[in-house]
């Protein structure tokens, strides 16, 4: 599969593209899977995100601060940034679950998306991330 296309897309071209390809694997493959990643870049997500909100709102409130947060780290909106990002073609799953419009659903993007920041991160440090997220 060429990813090429792909980290054009991300805005980042991989040192080690076998962490892509982790990022993009669903846990439908078996043992390497991309669920480690997915934790990581949830963290990755929170701080990039809690740190652009920090310096955007700098009146608001923590809560108000919060509130926007969830809002943007849910994941319904990891799963619309992984469907922009057009990650649906690249993700590696079993057929049984591609079969059953694995590549639609909103868990498996999110968790994708999540990854794929994760995997950013640690091939490219927190600027390359950040670049991402922000995009």
């Amino acid at each position: 599969m060429d990813l090429g296309p792909l980290e054009e897309q991300l805005g980042h071209h991989f040192h080690n593209r076998d962490l892509l390809k982790l990022a993009l694997s669903h846990a439908s493959i078996g043992a390497a899977s991309n669920e480690r990643l997915e934790f990581l870049g949830d963290r990755v997500l929170g701080l990039i995100v809690a740190e652009r909100l920090h310096a955007d709102f700098p009146d608001e409130p923590e809560g108000g601060l919060a509130v926007r947060l969830n809002a943007l780290v849910r994941g319904e909106a990891c799963a619309q940034a992984g469907e922009a990002a057009g990650l649906a073609p690249y993700l590696i799953m079993a057929s049984s679950e591609s079969g059953s419009g694995g590549r639609r659903k909103s868990a498996i993007l999110a968790g994708a998306c999540e990854a794929v920041i994760a995997a950013v991160y640690l091939d490219g440090g927190l600027e390359a991330a950040r670049g991402f997220v922000l995009r």
